[in-house]
């Protein structure tokens, strides 16, 4: 109970305490030395009347025999008028011979007094006093006796008796107001003791609202301080803690944020799981490889990627003190290829030594699908190059060695063989040419010079300079375009070159007898819209999604035969974006094929780099 109350009540209750004991102490204490004293008091002026009584009874039993007893007690009674209190007159022997109170009656039934206090001290001493509580008179009285100096005459003590009523009195009245007195002091105690208190714990109070307003994450406030008692040095005290606390945290939150920032910034995924497999960090590069949302706190893994092979990686990672590397491939929207490497991260015990709990795993993921992706394309590259160099190269070494074998005697063999050889190195240096160009075309620091300019006089060169080819292979080529200019932000170089490779491609594919479209017109919504028409055989549906492909033909046995390195639609490709335009194809067996370039506004000023 007292351990639920404040500082400033439990200091006025002990100050209400400790004056009560020390009134109480003082009452007791005063009461008795004031009875004491007015005793004492009594005492000496009821001596000084036995000595008066003494001169009355020996005078009187000079004069007279004293030795009747009704002559005692009358003398008794007329001492107790003249001393106003009670007198008794005792024999030798301890009787009563006369007393002022008594009548004659009462006197004979009265018990012997030689054992009474103050009786027998004045047999012994000369004189005596006691005070007790009177049976007879049913109250408190002070006796006081002196030994009479002549036994002879019958008298052997006077005693003389008076209430304590006066004493009682003014001791009850001294009493009072010493309670009086003790309760205003008490009083004043009490009010001193609280507003004391008030200003001791008035600092307390202050000091108190700023340690839980500290607690509660307000660092910024100040506790009171002034001056240099004990609470002044606590406020101070408190307030450097606060300052450090606030330093302190201020620090950790920069390095947390400078922590979410790095892992926000990086390339690499980072999952980090806790003692009971739960994630507790997924930064964004993570969340954008396996396309889940950010409530994936407090979940596991396996809720937020479905993934065996991931699965296991983690339970071999938790279960052993070694690294664990694993490529996973995530299906779904957005199929992934990641190199995941998954780690413990360092106990506590690792860390103080007191503790050996297990604080989780750590995961990193690198995405490796444009990595695996380009291995593939370059294993590819690699097998196409070298598939599409062994047949000229062999027909060239077979040319040659038939030559050498002596076909040269035979002039006619000899020119076949001859042409043979001119006809594969044309088309090997074709194919380097088209090599080179690709290569450059995807370097990153190929740039096309975009400049605002008309299609069409690129649209009627590349024509004019296949017109002839056009009419060896029966083709009908011709252009549909509009009365006025049609501007582009283009290249003319490689627009040229654009429309030389579509437009070489319909002559080549579309067979005799067919024709060869090239339209030039305006693009709904702006910019320019190029395209090469032709009736032939068309292109098969399975082979529309990847004919932009290197080394890519719908007929290969045709298109080697006609001269084609498969690398022409690519180049074409590469070609139109970097100039910032689209090209698409679409095609219908036994109907023909059309290629559409679709080129920008003028007033798009983009100028795209390749990266």
């Amino acid at each position: 109970m007292i351990g639920r109350l404040g500082i400033r009540a439990k200091l006025i209750i002990a100050s209400v305490v400790l004056m009560l004991v020390a009134g109480f102490a003082i009452e007791r204490f005063g009461s008795r030395s004031l009875e004491a004293l007015m005793i004492e008091r009594t005492t000496v002026q009821l001596t000084g009347e036995l000595r008066l009584c003494e001169d009355i009874v020996r005078r009187r039993c000079e004069a007279s025999p004293c030795a009747e007893g009704h002559t005692l007690d009358a003398l008794a009674d007329e001492l107790g008028t003249l001393a106003g209190g009670r007198i008794t007159l005792i024999a030798p022997g301890g009787a009563v011979l006369g007393d002022s109170e008594l009548t004659p009656d009462e006197i004979s039934r009265t018990e012997n007094h030689a054992s009474r206090e103050e009786v027998a001290s004045a047999l012994g001493t000369g004189t005596g006093s006691a005070f007790r509580y009177s049976g007879t008179l049913g109250q408190r009285m002070i006796y006081a006796a002196r030994r009479y100096p002549k036994p002879e005459q019958g008298v052997s003590v006077v005693r003389i008796a008076v209430p304590l009523t006066g004493v009682d009195a003014a001791i009850g009245s001294a009493r009072l107001f010493l309670l009086v007195g003790i309760a205003v002091a008490i009083a004043a105690a009490v009010a001193m003791s609280a507003f004391g208190t008030y200003l001791l714990t008035r600092p307390v109070r202050s000091l108190t609202e700023a340690a839980l307003a500290m607690a509660g994450g307000n660092l910024a406030i100040h506790a009171p301080a002034q001056g240099t008692d004990e609470t002044a040095q606590l406020g101070r005290a408190l307030n450097r803690l606060s300052s450090e606390l606030l330093a302190a945290i201020e620090e950790l939150r920069d390095e947390r944020d400078l922590l979410a920032s790095i892992l926000d910034g990086m390339n690499e995924g980072v999952l980090v799981t806790d003692g009971d497999a739960r994630i507790v960090l997924a930064n964004r590069a993570l969340r954008g490889m396996t396309l889940v949302g950010e409530g994936t706190i407090g979940k596991s893994v396996i809720e937020v990627i479905r993934n065996a092979s991931l699965q296991e990686a983690l339970d071999r990672a938790a279960a052993s003190s070694e690294a664990v590397v694993r490529e996973v491939e995530l299906s779904g929207l957005l199929p992934r290829k990641l190199l995941v490497r998954v780690s413990k991260l360092p106990s506590r015990k690792d860390r103080d030594r007191q503790s050996t709990n297990d604080r989780g795993l750590i995961a990193v993921f690198h995405d490796v699908t444009d990595l695996r992706r380009l291995e593939t394309i370059r294993t590819d590259f690699v097998a196409n190059v070298s598939h599409e160099l062994r047949t000229p190269v062999t027909a060239i070494s077979t040319a040659a060695e038939t030559l050498l074998a002596g076909a040269l005697a035979e002039p006619e063999e000899a020119a076949e063989f001859v042409d043979v050889i001119d006809r594969h190195a044309k088309r090997l240096r074709q194919l380097v040419d088209d090599l080179l160009d690709l290569s450059k075309i995807e370097s990153k620091n190929y740039r096309l010079k975009l400049v605002e300019q008309d299609v069409i006089p690129a649209v009627t060169h590349v024509t004019r300079l296949l017109d002839e080819a056009a009419r060896r292979r029966k083709v009908e080529l011709r252009i549909e375009r509009p009365e006025g200019p049609l501007p582009a932000r283009i290249d003319r170089r490689a627009m040229e070159q654009v429309l030389m490779n579509l437009c070489d491609n319909a002559t080549k594919y579309a067979g005799e007898g067919a024709h060869v479209v090239v339209t030039a017109r305006p693009k709904d919504g702006g910019g320019v819209e190029i395209r090469v028409k032709d009736d032939g055989p068309g292109i098969p549906p399975a082979h529309l999604g990847r004919i932009f492909e290197r080394f890519y033909r719908v007929d290969a046995g045709r298109s080697r035969d006609l001269g084609g390195t498969g690398l022409g639609l690519s180049i074409v490709k590469h070609l139109v974006e970097l100039m910032n335009g689209t090209i698409d194809v679409e095609s219908e067996l036994g109907k023909g094929s059309t290629f559409t370039v679709r080129l920008p506004p003028t007033g798009e000023r983009q100028s795209r780099d390749r990266a």
